[in-house]
């Protein structure tokens, strides 16, 4: 954290103090709330969120926006429940919920956003809710982007073993973790990884599968997938768009789709990064560029 606040002293020297624009103000605010949130200084970071929204949010900066109300909000409830942190916050959550209508669009990833600060204010709250945390898990399945959608399955499987201990609560965060420290693990996100591990230590769930009869020789033969959805599944994993996977293999875009649907459908994931990660997992096309791909969050 000292590395990270300064180069934050260095960047707030280099862009100035006077009169900022949006795109580099907000994102020093939400690093300068993180790394007070982190060092369990939230009064500073709460000094840091109300500076910006005595100001107000500026049309059109969802990209900054969203992450700073979330990153608030997240260290609120991870603050929930001491004493010293508990004056203010009602104060505080209720202008994080008025700054949140501000940045509201149809644009599907900030629907996302606004679904994962809504089950992130419940949390600050105390109030436990899968119905919540689901609804954000399925706002971020069909996006891409990986390591928030293992953000949020984290937060549901937590949601699902704090409401419940009966089976089919256990069975579906135990599948949820799975999948949260596949992507934690392939991304280098250790620190999400740690903590679904942790969360099912002490739920005692056991994330490692059944063991089974030894896998055949050629992973993707267990998995069903024909010669040309192995040539596709490649090209997904590095990385490449519907249209660029028609041009590598002389098949139209409709097709392609088709097969990606096909691919996502026997992996039984959601999305082309988890399809990759699977890739990653089992050995079939693991490169560098998969990691970076998963990275970008595309």
């Amino acid at each position: 954290m000292a590395e990270a606040a300064r180069r934050l002293a260095d960047a707030r020297t280099f862009f100035g103090t006077h009169d900022p624009m949006p795109q580099y103000a907000l994102p020093m605010t939400w690093v300068a709330l993180g790394i007070a949130a982190a060092e369990d200084r939230l009064p500073d970071a709460r000094a840091e969120l109300l500076t910006t929204l005595d100001t107000g949010l500026p049309p059109g900066t969802q990209r900054y926006g969203w992450p700073l109300l979330l990153t608030a909000t997240t260290a609120e409830a991870d603050a929930h429940g001491a004493p010293a942190t508990e004056p203010g916050r009602p104060e505080i959550l209720e202008r994080i919920r008025k700054a949140a209508k501000t940045l509201a669009t149809g644009v599907p990833v900030w629907q996302a956003y606004d679904a994962w600060l809504r089950a992130e204010l419940l949390r600050a709250e105390g109030r436990t809710d899968p119905d919540a945390w689901s609804a954000a898990v399925e706002a971020f399945e069909p996006l891409e982007r990986p390591f928030d959608l293992a953000r949020v399955r984290f937060r549901l499987a937590e949601a699902l073993l704090a409401s419940g201990t009966g089976d089919d609560e256990r069975a579906r965060a135990t599948e949820l973790l799975r999948l949260v420290t596949a992507v934690a693990d392939h991304l280098g996100a250790a620190p999400l990884a740690r903590s679904a591990t942790l969360l099912a230590r002490r739920a005692r769930l056991a994330l490692a599968p059944a063991r089974r009869e030894p896998a055949p020789a050629d992973p993707a033969e267990s998995l069903g997938l024909t010669s040309r959805e192995r040539d596709v599944l490649r090209l997904v994993t590095a990385g490449h768009t519907n249209r660029r996977i028609a041009e590598e293999l002389f098949i139209s875009p409709k097709t392609a789709s088709v097969h990606v649907s096909n691919i996502l459908a026997k992996l039984g994931v959601s999305g082309r990064g988890e399809a990759a990660a699977v890739a990653h997992r089992l050995g079939l096309f693991a490169t560098t560029q998969t990691r970076e791909r998963l990275g970008a969050g595309h």
